[in-house]
């Protein structure tokens, strides 16, 4: 999935770890999409975006801040390093 994302919005990942958006206004002008979160070539997230509202830059800062949560928590967990994702 190509990557919309333009410098000045990517979240601060960690070194190596790349986000995969897309994110499209729906019938109503809502903006949803996914996320995906790269660590190199491991996916670690993948997130459902919907009703993101209407403004595409509150809608980016949204997910911003989400992906940015999402890093935090995961990296302060401890990793086994024994566990993969299955097929969606």
């Amino acid at each position: 999935m190509p990557s919309e994302l333009k410098q000045e919005h990517c979240p601060t990942l960690p070194p190596g770890w790349s986000l995969h958006l897309r994110l499209d206004p729906d019938g109503d002008g809502e903006f949803g999409g996914k996320a995906e979160l790269w660590d190199g070539s491991n996916l670690r997230c993948r997130m459902l975006l919907t009703r993101y509202g209407t403004d595409r830059t509150a809608a980016l800062a949204r997910v911003h801040a989400r992906v940015e949560e999402w890093v935090a928590d995961w990296l302060a967990r401890p990793h086994s390093g024994h566990t993969t994702f299955g097929e969606l």
